[in-house]
């Protein structure tokens, strides 16, 4: 009707009237007020705009198409700042589309229909007609944004047993994503692991979602948990340093809080680094450095700037759970890890750090409780590194005690398939039994000799 609805504006004040008592019970004095599609298309906005202003006492800015299509974009960018792909924004009673190539927008659109709409598929690909750029076959992938894609991962994890809760990072093969979609729309519809409160708008969101396949040629979904609110937040609030990588500040906020003493990350990912052997399975997937065929040494540049990545987050932490029973020391760290607050790593990443810690804790142990997530989506090498830089870490920290002093005391080389411990004098009497015996495990772990120097 290009009208909000007075009963629906009423819902919405009344939720606005909550939001504005909690913030002034927090003391914010910063807000950042934006309405998008539904409210700039609609001929009675006022009706809503001038009520909102008043309760929150503040402006509350419209945004063109232009600025929606920013603001999407940039909260995905902000983890993935290469994004290649066409951004999906879903909503009640907009679709906004934006084409991505390596983080910058390219073309960006939005349609006057979402979940909440009644139409049918002629009338959807009338729309996708006006802008052939849909159609130009760029990208493989379509990120989705909204709770309606979210519904769609809940769906496929449900259905396929796929092991990771998480959905932000979630892809969903092209032929599984139209298999859901079209058990979505069927006359007797099959929701299983679809939200109740989403079932009931799912066939139209999946009529959407499956045009939207079938005209831009996409092969896979990737499920986005980051929204609009992401991109304002990074060009309003985040400094620079802020913006670098979510995953090395929330492991350093961990850390601080976790490692009962000072430095210890930095000595570790010093001693730790030569651990690190190129090779095409560092890549995290067929999306990465793999792609750059004819290129190895910058192959080997990227594959080293990923595992430093993981490395460095994997020392930040290492003390997670020292104040834990040591009988679920390993299986509460690789949970937390699993559960980490970030968007900007990938699922197999996620599960190589999660793995890391756990065998920071567990060793070679067999008989203890380990999270079944970390039998899934890794290769056998990848698994394999993971194991190798917990037994690592294991090593080092049972060696310093967890201090810095200790591990600067160490040095390894890793040449001609040996793995050199190099000792300084002042650190000797650390080395006692224990401590060998956990470096000829890592050693092993790594498919290395091991060769113990001492002064």
């Amino acid at each position: 009707t290009e009208e909000l609805q007075p009963d629906r504006i009423k819902v919405a004040l009344e939720a606005m009237s909550r939001f504005a008592s909690i913030m002034k019970s927090m003391g914010v004095v910063t807000i950042h007020a934006v309405a998008t599609a539904a409210v700039r298309r609609a001929v009675n906005s006022d009706d809503f705009i001038g009520a909102a202003e008043v309760i929150i006492g503040h402006p509350i800015t419209i945004l063109t198409q232009q600025e929606e299509a920013h603001y999407v974009s940039r909260g995905l960018t902000l983890n993935l700042p290469d994004a290649t792909g066409f951004v999906a924004d879903l909503g009640g009673g907009s679709l906004e589309v934006v084409d991505l190539e390596k983080g910058v927008i390219r073309q960006s659109t939005s349609f006057n229909f979402g979940h909440l709409s009644s139409l049918d598929a002629d009338e959807i690909n009338a729309a996708f007609d006006l802008h052939p750029w849909l159609a130009e076959g760029f990208h493989d992938r379509i990120y989705g944004v909204g709770g309606s894609f979210r519904a769609l991962g809940l769906a496929y994890i449900e259905q396929s047993g796929y092991p990771l809760t998480v959905l932000h990072g979630l892809r969903i093969p092209g032929r599984d994503a139209k298999n859901l979609l079209g058990a979505f729309s069927r006359e007797t519809p099959d929701f299983s692991g679809v939200p109740l409160g989403r079932q009931k708008t799912m066939p139209m969101a999946a009529l959407i979602m499956r045009e939207l396949l079938a005209r831009t040629g996409c092969s896979k979904i990737a499920i986005s948990g980051t929204s609009i609110r992401d991109g304002l937040l990074a060009d309003k609030e985040l400094r620079d340093s802020e913006k670098a990588d979510f995953l090395q500040a929330i492991c350093q906020e961990i850390s601080r809080t976790s490692h009962r003493f000072s430095d210890v990350p930095r000595a570790l990912f010093e001693l730790l680094c030569p651990l690190f052997t190129p090779s095409p399975d560092t890549a995290d997937d067929a999306d990465g450095a793999n792609k750059l065929a004819g290129n190895k040494a910058k192959d080997k540049q990227i594959n080293r700037a990923k595992f430093d990545r993981l490395l460095e987050a994997a020392c930040n932490l290492s003390d997670l759970c020292w104040n834990e029973h040591e009988d679920v020391r390993g299986d509460l760290g690789a949970r937390r890890v699993l559960g980490l607050p970030v968007n900007c790593i990938t699922h197999k990443e996620r599960i190589w750090l999660a793995t890391a810690i756990y065998h920071r804790y567990v060793g070679r142990k067999t008989n203890k409780a380990r999270p079944p997530e970390l039998g899934f989506i890794l290769s056998r090498r990848r698994r394999a590194q993971a194991t190798t830089i917990g037994l690592g870490l294991r090593f080092a920290l049972t060696f310093s005690g967890g201090t810095a002093h200790g591990l600067d005391g160490l040095r390894l080389t890793n040449e001609d398939g040996v793995l050199t411990l190099d000792v300084d004098p002042s650190c000797a009497a650390l080395l006692d039994n224990h401590a060998r015996r956990r470096f000829q495990q890592l050693a092993q772990s790594a498919n290395l000799i091991a060769n113990i120097k001492e002064a």
